[in-house]
């Protein structure tokens, strides 16, 4: 073992010293005056006779401390050589390391480089483009695995700014494993960046089963990458937008009770109806007298809205989603409102012959077990990788990259807790300071 000669200055740093220099055998030493060298002066490497001790270099991190690293001199060659110090390269290897582990987990947590700057002022004083630099360094060698020629994925886009340009996010989802297969950023959503993303991503010889959303695009796009290995699922979550989006903002009930039986095709929402019901039978008596109408439809809503907001907590209290209907009874559900399609409004008429024409593409997910039958869980990941209300904040497409790139180390559980905190990795730094 390393023999250490301590001194008043440094006598408490014993234990810190034999961590230190754990590794050295007992040919090293470290001084009472803190120089660390060998025993015996090694051997020169130039004419191989006997060197002797030479005095020192000091090595200094600004902040941390100093080290006196011994010299050695031929006295036959006049050579002059110094010993290794790659131990206290590595101490700061190992403290700036952790440092930027830190910068990550608060960049992933939305803090702005500035904040991080103000954050380290309290601990060991770096600049915001310090910062930024050594971010971006890491950030540039950081290789998040995919995993490869899964079967079932859900593809989605997102429209980030870079400063006043827009940009494209296409991303690619694995549901199974919570992890995005792909994510990258384009200048255009072109059919043809379309079609070279998933062909770089997906293996277009294999039967895939895809979850997307309604762009007309997509059907020609996908049966030309994949043929007749594609199963085209249409996301449900998306076709409730859109029939939510095909009323006025202020339903009265019967508008709101046709509004939940279509949405009552694909998800059970039979409680709202026998509510709705309800309500309906009150609203025909009132409806004739326009002014006990109208008060009487603000409570009735405020009511309705109570009501769903209590179904909501007690599914979040037993931790279920809204469920699915069974394909019999979603046929059922929709051949009722196709009886009565010619009552409708024009707009609602579309909408149940639009789901008609693709009923085949928003019932794909009953046959395949396990399968999505939205996009829900590439969406949440949008949210939380950039957020819709800072997804504009970025001035570079490597900024945008960087935060996207921070979320699938998240979720690939690469921001985990460190081995020793900040304030013991200082700790090693305290026998070598001035």
């Amino acid at each position: 073992m390393v023999t250490i000669n301590l001194n008043f200055n440094n006598f408490s740093g014993l234990p810190t010293l034999l961590e230190v220099f754990g590794s050295f055998d007992n040919n090293y030493e470290y001084t009472a005056e803190g120089i660390f060298r060998r025993k015996v002066p090694p051997f020169c490497p130039r004419c191989s006779s006997p060197m002797v001790h030479n005095g020192y270099n000091i090595y200094t991190k600004k902040g941390l401390g100093d080290i006196k690293i011994g010299r050695y001199k031929c006295s036959n060659c006049d050579s002059t050589h110094e010993e290794n110090r790659s131990f206290w390269e590595g101490l700061k290897s190992v403290l700036f390391d952790s440092l930027d582990d830190f910068f990550k987990l608060l960049r992933s947590h939305n803090v702005s480089h500035e904040g991080i700057s103000a954050i380290m002022d309290f601990i060991y004083p770096r600049s915001k483009s310090t910062i930024l630099r050594e971010f971006s360094k890491n950030m540039e060698q950081e290789q998040v695995s995919h995993d490869e020629n899964v079967l079932v994925v859900c593809y989605d886009e997102q429209h980030p700014k870079k400063g006043r340009c827009q940009k494209y996010r296409l991303t690619l989802f694995d549901p199974k494993t919570q992890r995005p297969l792909a994510d990258e950023l384009f200048d255009d959503k072109s059919s043809e960046t379309i079609k070279n993303f998933l062909k770089k991503h997906l293996n277009t010889s294999e039967p895939v089963f895809i979850v997307t959303d309604f762009d007309k695009r997509y059907p020609e796009i996908l049966s030309e990458v994949f043929g007749n290995k594609l199963v085209h699922q249409y996301c449900l979550m998306h076709l409730n937008k859109l029939v939510v989006h095909d009323f006025p903002r202020k339903t009265t009930i019967e508008q709101e009770l046709l509004k939940y039986r279509i949405l009552n095709i694909f998800y059970d929402r039979e409680k709202e109806i026998e509510f709705l019901e309800e309500l309906l039978s009150e609203e025909l008596n009132l409806i004739s007298d326009k002014k006990k109408y109208m008060e009487w439809i603000k409570t009735a809503k405020k009511q309705f809205e109570r009501f769903r907001y209590e179904l909501k907590l007690e599914k979040r209290r037993k931790k279920e989603n809204l469920s699915h209907h069974s394909l019999e009874k979603a046929k059922n559900n929709f051949d009722e409102l196709m009886k009565h399609i010619k009552t409708f409004d024009e707009s609602i008429q579309k909408r149940l012959r639009m789901i008609n024409s693709h009923w085949l593409n928003l019932t794909l997910f009953h046959y395949l077990p396990g399968a999505p039958a939205t996009n829900n869980p590439v969406e949440s990941y949008f949210s939380k990788s950039l957020k819709t209300d800072s997804k504009k904040q970025f001035r570079t497409d490597i900024g945008i990259e960087n935060q996207i790139k921070l979320a699938e180390m998240k979720r690939a559980g690469k921001l985990t807790k460190p081995d020793k905190s900040l304030l013991e990795l200082f700790r090693i730094f305290m026998p070598f300071r001035a």
